[in-house]
């Protein structure tokens, strides 16, 4: 099996030892939609809401005959399953390759247990060498354009919006060594929604897909 199997098998096995009925939402990419066609149906009786973080998310489980909590979360999830495009040793991550990371982190927010899996190619010394994802207000993009400039040259702007409806840039040759500063402070700048640091909502647990199994990393 691939590593991105084993490592949505992991979520299963780990899930799979909660008792009761969950409060559950789903992330976006590759590995989380493995997670989503290959297993989440199995835990289908134990379902008690589902909340997706995107568009494409929306689509995979509607295709598989799950009921959607419509918008945000109110109440507190048990679990938050997602992937990362980038894990450092903190666990922190960089997400949005897909451009939902806004609504990704707001799920994540209302999780009381994020698992994020992963193949070993994600795993990282420092965070950066994917590019970050940054949501900005299209009225807004020139400005915060130049504002980003100071941490990078290389902003690059995205040929489709993200899935509110707003810009999508990504800011290459970072070396992001204190995640939570830099998350707070790109947030800061005005016309930014959010940034793809996941620093202040790391997750829990992260699950490692290798080539035989996968391996567990917690926080």
């Amino acid at each position: 099996m691939s590593e991105k199997y084993n490592a949505a098998l992991g979520a299963f096995n780990k899930i799979k030892a909660i008792s009761g009925t969950l409060n559950i939402g789903i992330g976006t990419g590759s590995t989380t939609d493995i997670f989503t066609e290959h297993f989440l149906p199995k835990l289908r009786e134990r379902i008690k809401s589902l909340y997706s973080s995107s568009i494409r998310t929306t689509k995979l489980l509607k295709k598989l005959n799950f009921n959607i909590n419509d918008g945000k979360p109110e109440k507190i999830l048990d679990i938050y399953i997602d992937g990362a495009d980038e894990v450092d040793k903190g666990l922190n991550l960089i997400k949005g390759g897909g451009g939902a990371h806004t609504n990704e982190k707001i799920i994540a927010a209302k999780a009381n247990y994020f698992i994020c899996i992963i193949d070993s190619s994600k795993l990282v010394d420092t965070l950066g060498t994917f590019p970050l994802p940054v949501e900005v207000l299209l009225k807004h993009k020139d400005e915060i354009i130049h504002q980003l400039q100071k941490y990078t040259s290389q902003v690059t702007i995205r040929d489709r919006l993200s899935d509110n409806g707003n810009v999508l840039l990504d800011l290459h040759g970072m070396q992001i060594s204190k995640p939570l500063e830099m998350e707070n402070e790109l947030n800061s700048i005005n016309g930014i929604v959010e940034v793809g640091i996941f620093a202040k909502n790391k997750p829990q647990l992260v699950i490692v897909g290798n080539k035989d199994n996968y391996r567990l990393i917690e926080s």
